[in-house]
């Protein structure tokens, strides 16, 4: 059953009504796929714009059924035979029910025993429509914070930091100090984190500000000094040195915090764009270049570059030497790449970007059939 949206009006409510629709037809697929491979599915999941707050009328409906390899092995045959099933069930039901390749059970857990994107991305905005007993499971250790290294961590720091600060107001001097100190701290640490680094200590974490960021130019030296500060004025009160402070020289104190804590927040918010700059980027340049490279290959590369969208589709995907999602992947891989040219990357989800990242490397993969075909020798004269 749909998560239902808050007092919705107006045209809140004809989203709603639309979102109900294409739930329901969701749950149609998922109804038709147990009633013929229940034996071997382990869940049923829907995910993306559909279960955020970001859907609209144009939203697909994006399916990912999890399957059951511990008990039968599944052959690389086997199991695009039934991506196949899968892609005719959902076409039966609605144009716009986009089916993701299956999943094993065994993919699911090393995905998740990595910390893959696709993975955290799924479970994190998925819904599971039907679940034998893991999938829930998995995303309440997400949301609880126990899978470490990844956004999650990272948004976990990052939110626990303004939170300090305003307790501050009204705290003891000790909790006063304990708060500015790891509200400053945790800003770093997701900054850090975000930046591909290990979560440094306590203790190695104005070295690693110092290192990684200020002597990289991201940061300023005034906000490091700032830092250094707060740690020996906790410091102070920890060993009972400063047991009283006065009202101005504290408020010095929170104000340097504050600074800090903007400054990471604003720090972070930076790195994101450039990373979201960069895997737009890379994705499009990727894909582009694996497409006229087996097209060329094949004899089929037309000579003007507009033309590239249809010449995969026909000599790709309806020729049956790739699968007809990525059609969708390709457009979406430009509609990126179109936005990123008009300064609006900012604009896309993250975890649009990521997904789009590992389709765009499954391409790549299955093109290796194409590119690694040997040219049939040509018979000339001795």
């Amino acid at each position: 059953m749909a998560p239902k949206a808050k007092s919705p009006t107006g045209e809140k409510k004809t989203m709603e009504a639309f979102r109900q629709k294409q739930w329901k037809l969701a749950e149609r697929f998922k109804d038709e796929v147990l009633q013929k491979y229940k034996n071997i599915v382990k869940a049923v999941v829907l995910f993306g714009s559909l279960t955020r707050d970001d859907f609209h009328e144009k939203s697909d409906i994006d399916m990912l059924v999890v399957i059951d390899d511990t008990s039968a092995r599944f052959t690389p045959e086997m199991k695009d035979s039934f991506d196949d099933k899968l892609h005719f069930i959902a076409k039966g039901i609605a144009e716009n029910i986009i089916v993701q390749p299956a999943w094993t059970l065994t993919e699911f857990w090393d995905m998740a025993r990595i910390g893959h994107p696709l993975l955290y991305t799924i479970v994190r905005d998925g819904w599971a429509l039907y679940d034998t007993g893991f999938f829930i499971p998995i995303r309440k250790l997400l949301e609880l914070g126990k899978i470490p290294t990844t956004l999650e961590a990272v948004e976990k720091f990052m939110e626990t930091a303004p939170q300090k600060i305003s307790r501050v107001e009204n705290a003891k001097l000790y909790m006063v100090a304990e708060d500015l100190y790891y509200a400053m701290l945790n800003s770093s640490q997701a900054v850090l984190m975000y930046m591909g680094q290990n979560p440094p200590s306590p203790k190695h974490t104005p070295g690693e500000v110092r290192e990684v960021l200020v002597n990289a130019n991201h940061l300023e030296q005034t906000y490091l000094d700032d830092l250094e500060s707060v740690i020996e004025f906790r410091k102070r009160v920890e060993h009972k040195d400063v047991k009283d402070i006065p009202g101005q020289q504290l408020d010095e104190y929170i104000q340097k915090a504050k600074k800090y804590v903007s400054r990471m927040e604003q720090l972070l918010m930076q790195l994101q764009k450039k990373k979201k700059e960069n895997i737009i980027h890379k994705n499009y340049e990727v894909m582009v270049k694996a497409a006229v490279t087996a097209l060329k290959k094949t004899g089929k590369l037309p000579p003007d570059p507009k033309d590239l969208p249809g010449a995969m589709k026909s000599h790709l995907i309806e020729a049956g030497k790739m699968d007809p999602y990525y059609a969708d992947v390709f457009r979406r891989v430009v509609t990126m790449r179109k936005m990123l040219d008009e300064d609006k990357a900012t604009e896309v989800p993250q975890r649009d970007i990521e997904l789009t990242r590992e389709y765009v490397r499954r391409f790549v993969q299955d093109l290796r059939h194409i590119l690694d075909e040997k040219p049939k020798a040509r018979k000339g004269k001795k």
